[in-house]
């Protein structure tokens, strides 16, 4: 006998899981939470929450810690990855926890996308900041037409097929060509790779930095 639903349960609160579960499958298919610690971890799944949420709906870390918390939660993710209740000041120290793995990070990325006689995609660009406090924040070249504010400068390595395997924060003031050396340092001494095709527009690979960077380079 079919009898309703409603006559014999009460719905007192139901979450968004879908999107979760889709997120969360691919993070796990790609072995990101692998990359980012061979181990589970109360920090690794801070981590990895705070990806999916930049995919999911992208706030502040005191507006994810809300999203978690099971009384204010928005949808699943605090309880599929068991970060339920974290504070803000824990997500800060997870991202802090992950910045001092970033070597290791960027060296399984390589070992896996990378190898000799390989594509390397590089390009530098800017962000600007509205605080002062940031000790890499200077005046520069801004992309953003913020000639007022400071800024920082990112270089981003990437494999051929556009993955992301390395990143490089400098200060404001750092010329796009000046990068390059230390980006070669890291193919090169880090990663092992002696011989890569460098691929970057005629800003970054300018016929003095190749003099001065690749040539004569075994």
């Amino acid at each position: 006998t079919l009898v309703s639903t409603e006559e014999h349960f009460d719905i007192e609160r139901s979450l968004p899981h879908g999107a979760v579960a889709a997120v969360v499958g691919v993070i796990k298919k790609l072995g990101l939470d692998h990359v980012i610690a061979s181990r589970r971890s109360p920090e690794r799944e801070r981590v990895l929450a705070l990806v999916a949420a930049r995919v999911l709906d992208p706030t502040s870390r005191l507006g994810l810690a809300r999203m978690l918390d099971p009384e204010t939660a928005t949808s699943t993710l605090g309880a599929v990855l068991e970060v339920e209740g974290v504070s803000a000041d824990q997500l800060y120290a997870a991202m802090d926890w992950l910045g001092k793995r970033k070597e290791r990070i960027e060296a399984k990325l390589a070992a896996r996308h990378l190898g000799e006689g390989t594509l390397l995609l590089y390009d530098v660009t800017s962000t600007y900041f509205e605080g002062r406090t940031c000790p890499l924040a200077a005046l520069g070249h801004n992309r953003d037409q913020k000639k007022d504010r400071l800024q920082i400068v990112v270089g981003l390595l990437c494999a051929a097929d556009g993955c992301p395997v390395g990143v490089e924060v400098y200060p404001g003031n750092t010329a796009d060509p000046t990068t390059l050396a230390t980006q070669i340092f890291k193919v090169r001494e880090r990663w092992g790779l002696k011989h890569v095709v460098w691929v970057a527009d005629r800003g970054l690979l300018t016929e003095a930095r190749i003099e001065a960077e690749l040539r004569g380079v075994e």
